[in-house]
């Protein structure tokens, strides 16, 4: 990849703000409405595109990840030549998780004393490995699994970025998007369980990966809104080749070898399409909805939303056993589901203004003393540092 221009401008991108939104508000949705047990029929007559979408929010992730490995390689491309890059970097990633992350992990042990392996286990950022090491999880805390993802991308990236050219580091992107989906084909076809091969760091660096080469093509002189609908309709017309190409491999039967290998690689065409789209059209009306005031303020608090929505969701469940009311006869199957998604909904959102404003921006407000001056090079300088994230 070619340096980046130099006289671009430098300004803040809140559609990447507004992407994030509609990564937790996938996993926000899906969870409250499919996360808990329903009556059978709380569901009947919705519209099946509505139940299909909601029940594919837990692709959310994916995009947290595509969105991480985006800002992650903007910024130590930025930074590879500016003195303390490791002490930086790590610093800043360890002020802007830790607080609120070590928070939750004790409020968790208490009110989830049965599972204190895997509070244990999620201390080094490790919570990912509790299928493989047959430790329990409890619902809730579960979500920690694809911040030890992330967290592992963070241990090997920084140095790969250092001792990379750009055109090296766009291969080895490359090599990894390619690369993963065989290795987990050749992991699934030997018995290895999906929802193993979902969480586990090594089969899961692709959407990582995918945001990288994105982030390389965009602070790179080939950058434009031009070259940006080409590389999506590229991407698009690859996704369709992809799909139909393995359709009688079946590749949209849950947990074959076929969608255990290419299901993700599937998402990332598809959302590194709209990435793409995104950051080569920001400031315009084609995007404006990301820049929208809710968009924003989600965007901002989504780390905590995510971390604390499922246990505030067992919360209400346990809460209502203990009380004996009935629900369901109250207000009916699907009465039930809505006022346990407002419940979580309103109650998260509330936890994550007050945990942005009294626990997270105090600890915020010290990066600044760990970084240099931004420069004014290249559309991912002026990007949101990346939330932790995931499902």
């Amino acid at each position: 990849m070619s340096e980046p221009p130099k006289d671009t401008h430098d300004r803040r991108v809140p559609e990447l703000d507004g992407i994030r939104a509609i990564a937790i508000w996938m996993v926000l949705l899906a969870h409250s409405f499919y996360g808990f047990a329903n009556q059978p029929s709380a569901m009947e007559g919705w519209p099946t595109v509505v139940k299909q979408v909601l029940g594919h929010g837990w692709l959310g992730v994916d995009l947290f990840f595509l969105l991480s490995g985006f800002l992650i390689t903007g910024i130590l491309l930025e930074t590879k030549t500016r003195p303390r890059y490791f002490q930086n970097f790590y610093i800043r990633r360890a002020l802007r998780i830790m607080p609120l992350y070590f928070s939750v992990i004790i409020v968790w042990a208490i009110c989830y004393s049965d599972y204190l392996s895997y509070f244990l286990l999620s201390i080094p950022f490790a919570a990912n490995l509790s299928l493989l090491l047959h430790i329990p999880e409890p619902h809730g805390p579960a979500v920690l699994w694809s911040l030890a993802v992330e967290e592992h991308f963070y241990l090997v990236w920084p140095i790969l970025v250092l001792l990379s050219t750009r055109v090296g580091l766009f291969r080895i992107s490359a090599f990894i998007f390619l690369g993963t989906p065989l290795f987990r084909a050749v992991f699934a076809a030997r018995g290895m369980s999906a929802d193993l091969i979902y969480m586990l760091s090594w089969f899961r660096f692709d959407g990582l990966a995918t945001g990288a080469m994105i982030a390389l093509w965009a602070s790179s002189r080939f950058f434009s809104a031009q070259n940006g609908r080409r590389i999506a309709v590229a991407m698009i017309v690859a996704d369709g080749l992809l799909t139909l190409g393995s359709l009688q491999a079946g590749v949209m039967r849950a947990h074959s070898t076929a969608a255990v290998a290419l299901r993700y690689t599937q998402t990332y065409l598809f959302f590194g399409a709209l990435f793409v789209l995104v950051v080569s059209h920001r400031g315009t009306i084609w995007t404006s909805p990301l820049r929208w005031r809710l968009m924003q303020l989600t965007g901002a608090v989504s780390y905590c939303l995510y971390l604390v929505h499922l246990s505030i969701g067992d919360a209400y469940v346990y809460l209502l056993s203990r009380s004996g009311i009935q629900v369901d006869e109250r207000f009916g199957p699907t009465g039930a589901v809505l006022l346990r998604a407002t419940v979580i909904l309103v109650v998260s959102f509330g936890v994550a203004l007050l945990s942005r404003r009294y626990l997270e921006e105090p600890f915020l407000a010290l990066k600044g003393r760990f970084a240099s001056r931004r420069p004014s090079s290249a559309v991912v300088n002026a990007a949101p540092e990346p939330e932790p994230s995931g499902v």
